[in-house]
């Protein structure tokens, strides 16, 4: 899938409590991109149907509002998705 997932993006995706922020991992660049509630900027729209229309081939919901994350979890959440460390 992706060459190398971007952890430290992960680890902050995991972390991140903003409702207004919905995080996904691209799995062709191995990024986190982040959609904003709200935002209606072209770039925005244009990500988000990307992000719609490759969710769970290409892009993978990351949950937030994990307080205590360490490569622990981070394995645990890739693992869970199926995609491995």
């Amino acid at each position: 899938m992706a060459a190398t997932f971007d952890r430290t993006q992960i680890k902050s995706a995991l972390a991140l409590s903003d409702p207004a922020i919905s995080s996904f991992l691209d799995l062709q660049t191995g990024r986190v991109v982040d959609l904003i509630e709200g935002d209606t900027s072209p770039e925005q729209v244009e990500l988000s149907q990307q992000v719609m229309d490759g969710y769970g081939d290409r892009f993978r919901y990351i949950p937030g509002g994990n307080t205590d994350v360490d490569d622990a979890v981070i394995d645990a959440w890739l693992e869970a998705e199926g995609i491995g460390a």
